[in-house]
């Protein structure tokens, strides 16, 4: 793990444990929501979905390019778009350290649970959340926005090694 004091400004502000934490929170809460449509046990964000969650919303590049609606499948995402695909499994490697920071701060805060290997966005923090993202920027609101439909968009996706495989991320 790198020191505080050792890391870029950029790599401090952009990939700060709280903000990453919120993100994964808005994954946990998006994937919730979704698993608990008709026909569907509620269930919490699967733990190695955060990372490839956090791949997918906190590169503005391949947030830009994800689908507008949940119903298009991440086969077909990833046929139409391969240069992404690479982008989030080189991802997931690099924001391992980040995701995992996000995980203890979410978790340290009340802001994430972990039951087994899945992960749930608690409710008692929603309201300091939205304060939050009422005071930020364009971008982060987007950023967050994303990250939900992401969680939605996974949990639609089918089994996490069947994620992992259709976007080449090695367990």
């Amino acid at each position: 793990m790198t020191a505080w004091q050792e890391r870029t400004i950029e790599q401090r502000n952009l990939l700060n444990p709280a903000f990453c934490a919120v993100a994964v929170w808005h994954l946990a809460r998006g994937y919730r929501t979704e698993s608990m449509a008709p026909a569907n046990e509620p269930a919490g964000l699967p733990l190695e979905l955060a990372f490839v969650g956090a791949s997918l919303v906190l590169r503005g590049h391949t947030r830009d390019q994800l689908p507008s609606s949940v119903s298009t499948s991440l086969a077909t995402w990833v046929h139409d778009h391969p240069l992404e695909r690479s982008a989030v499994a080189k991802g997931v490697i690099v924001l391992r350290e980040p995701v995992r920071e996000a995980l203890l701060f979410g978790a340290q805060y009340g802001m994430l649970s972990l039951d087994g290997r899945r992960l749930d966005a608690t409710d008692e923090h929603s309201k300091k959340i939205k304060s939050y993202l009422r005071t930020s920027s364009a971008e982060v609101r987007e950023c967050m926005r994303r990250a939900e439909f992401v969680g939605r968009w996974l949990c639609k996706a089918g089994a996490p090694p069947t994620v992992l495989a259709l976007l080449g991320v090695q367990a």
